[in-house]
């Protein structure tokens, strides 16, 4: 007697039995879509492939084509394009290169018209005062004068009052107060409106050379200064020059070879100064430029100093001597070499 189910109650045992039966009508499915899908298999294997379609191909080419032709077209505008651009550019840098011509060009014109303005002007400015009677010299000044007075220098020098201080030539005026052989230096100065300044640098005479029964006074650059009967006081003369004596003339310079002398003799000097004894130095004489001799007419004495070596020692030797000797005339010899002989004092007899 089958046994009834349950109502009610869930039995797990028969739910599986049922599970694990075989459903005909699914397995009946199944293996007609197995045998379909392996017929499908064989026809997709074994089947050919449509035929080519040779006027799409045809087309496709062209459109290609075409395609090309248009990009090969734009690219030809393009370069077209920018050759137009680069040809632009390059006619807009010849207009900047020749605007840059222009400016300067015009700058130059500028230039030129300003300098034409300016020396007009000047012009002008250089008229007025020619011919404006407001710069007439009034006052002439003489500054740094002392042998030469200021009357003798406005004389040489040829300015006149109630002239146009800019009529005067500053060349001209030099040259003319130069004449004088004791003006070594020569300035003009103009003052505005009608003062003209003179300033002078004056030679100083330095020594005298006895020329017949007068004297010449030069300065220390051998410049002639004057010709006089009269000696100056606490000048040392100077003998034996070579110069001619028609060259002896106020203005002139001695030659070459006393203007050598002339330099020892200044070193003498010199080397005297500092030990005190130039002060009794009357008269030099330079004849033999080997064999110099002073000669001291307070002490009555002569000193042979030889050529211009040594001069320090030689005049330390001739101090010495002097003290030594003071109350004897006589002469004094330090014209040798120190170094192998001794200076000596010959007594007047």
């Amino acid at each position: 007697m089958p046994k009834r189910k349950s109502e009610g109650i869930f039995n797990f045992n028969e739910q599986v039995e049922e599970k694990r039966k075989p459903n005909k009508k699914r397995t009946k499915t199944a293996h007609k879509n197995n045998k379909n899908n392996k017929a499908e298999e064989h026809f997709i294997g074994t089947k050919e492939l449509p035929p080519i379609n040779k006027k799409r191909i045809e087309k496709i080419k062209k459109e290609k084509i075409k395609e090309k032709k248009t990009k090969e077209k734009e690219i030809a505008k393009l370069e077209k394009k920018q050759a137009k651009l680069r040809k632009k550019r390059k006619n807009n840098l010849k207009k900047a290169k020749l605007t840059e011509k222009q400016i300067k060009r015009n700058k130059k014109i500028k230039f030129f018209i300003k300098m034409l303005i300016l020396l007009l002007v000047l012009l002008g400015l250089f008229v007025y005062l020619m011919l404006s009677p407001i710069f007439n010299i009034k006052n002439i000044n003489v500054e740094g004068n002392s042998k030469i007075s200021t009357e003798q220098i406005i004389s040489i020098s040829g300015i006149k009052k109630d002239v146009n201080m800019f009529k005067i030539s500053n060349r001209d005026t030099k040259n003319a107060i130069k004449q004088n052989p004791y003006i070594d230096k020569v300035e003009i100065k103009r003052k505005i409106p009608d003062t003209i300044s003179i300033v002078v640098t004056e030679r100083q005479a330095s020594f005298m050379l006895e020329h017949g029964s007068s004297f010449a006074y030069i300065d220390s650059q051998g410049y002639i200064l004057e010709i006089s009967a009269e000696t100056l006081e606490n000048k040392i003369k100077i003998n034996g020059y070579k110069t001619e004596e028609e060259n002896i003339t106020p203005g002139k310079r001695l030659c070459e070879e006393d203007l050598e002398r002339l330099n020892d003799v200044l070193k003498i000097i010199s080397a005297a100064e500092n030990v005190g004894i130039e002060n009794l130095i009357t008269s030099i004489n330079v004849e033999n430029k080997y064999e110099y001799s002073l000669y001291l007419d307070s002490e009555q004495k002569t000193v042979y100093i030889g050529d211009s070596t040594n001069l320090d020692t030689k005049m330390l030797y001739v101090k010495v001597i002097l003290e030594k000797e003071k109350e004897n005339a006589g002469e004094i010899f330090v014209n040798m070499d120190l170094n192998q002989k001794n200076p000596f004092f010959r007594e007047k007899v």
